[in-house]
């Protein structure tokens, strides 16, 4: 089959490699559409160290069903539509028992330390399907719609802490793919206003042109300053950062009011991390503040029924589709800041 194999920062060749195949209770899907996230892109730039070259990344995946192992739910069926949650936890922790892999002390994920789906094929391991990690997809719905599952998945378990209540007053740091889908659970929420803000006027043009909120452009600095002047001085009940600047971080707690929620969507650098933070104010004015990373299945399907629907724009946010051949150009893509979601063509 063809794989985008990456070997390494920067080096990533389309090849052909040995097709997988399926032993007991392992599925292996035919890839139709795999979408590039900003993790796949970092691997790319700068590895990760449980990504071990050479291997295959890609995590974000919509395919069929094309070989079913001994003991597999009969649900999953050759020809049938799905996507795949990324993480595998290992089923015996506490968190695991809650039914909260993405928080299990040893968790594994597929395009990561399995192989992933920038590629024809994909083996999705024992334990993933025994977990319920193959989600069927209505056979209507579009791929590329599909492919938007997982990213949107995460977005809603950060929006699960949140708890956006109509009428309530939203802010989004960051006008990325994640800001914009943040921005459009908001607005469905009946969130007004929902603010968003960025450096960029292009990635600021898409939450208007797909009319999920306003906009404040912080290039230049006094970010704080120009949100406010943008709403008349009155203060946000949720806000949420979804990029990797710290100093957002600041800015969100100073952005909100009492009662508020605040959400540190994104993981800032490692190398700086450490925020100071004025906890009498977070004490006094009951401000909660949250942290979230990846997601669970719930999310999953929470997010399959959201892309169902056709209040937002779901079809508009991918704007760059690339096949298999052209990944690196994909990548180049990306680290432009061009556009909001990059699909791969697998077929």
């Amino acid at each position: 089959m063809k794989a985008a194999v990456y070997y390494g920062p920067r080096d990533v060749r389309v090849e052909t490699v040995p097709k997988p195949s399926a032993g007991p209770g392992e599925v292996v899907l035919r890839v139709l559409r795999c979408s590039v996230c900003g993790t796949d892109k970092r691997i790319f730039t700068h590895g990760q160290k449980n990504v071990v070259p050479p291997t295959i990344t890609g995590h974000e995946i919509v395919g069929t069903v094309a070989e079913v192992g001994s003991g597999v739910d009969s649900a999953i069926a050759i020809g049938r539509k799905v996507v795949v949650a990324t993480v595998v936890g290992c089923g015996k922790c506490i968190y695991c028992r809650r039914k909260q892999f993405n928080l299990c002390d040893s968790f594994t994920a597929l395009g990561y330390d399995y192989a992933g789906g920038f590629a024809e094929y994909v083996k999705i391991p024992a334990a993933a399907v025994a977990q319920g990690n193959i989600i069927l997809v209505p056979p209507a719905m579009a791929l590329e719609r599909a492919a938007l599952v997982e990213p949107l998945s995460c977005c809603l378990n950060g929006e699960e802490y949140l708890n956006a209540q109509p009428g309530d007053r939203a802010l989004v740091f960051g006008a990325g793919p994640i800001g914009l889908m943040h921005a459009a659970i908001l607005k469905s929420r009946g969130c007004d206003p929902v603010i968003v803000t960025d450096v960029s006027d292009e990635r600021l043009a898409y939450v208007v042109e797909f009319g999920l909120g306003r906009t404040v452009n912080t290039a230049g600095g006094n970010a704080i300053e120009k949100i406010l002047a943008a709403v008349g001085g009155e203060k946000f009940d949720v806000a949420l950062t979804a990029n990797s600047v710290k100093s957002t971080q600041a800015d969100a707690l100073k952005l909100v009011r009492k009662k508020a929620r605040v959400c540190f969507f994104a993981g800032i650098p490692k190398d700086d991390p450490v925020l100071p933070i004025d906890t009498n104010f977070i004490h006094y004015n009951e401000i909660s503040v949250f942290g979230c990373f990846a997601s669970n299945l719930q999310h999953y399907h929470q997010a399959l029924e959201m892309i169902g629907r056709d209040d937002i724009p779901w079809d508009r946010f991918v704007t760059h589709r690339f096949k298999l051949d052209d990944m690196v150009k994909a990548f180049a893509v990306i680290e432009a800041g061009q556009g909001i979601k990059t699909v791969i063509d697998c077929e």
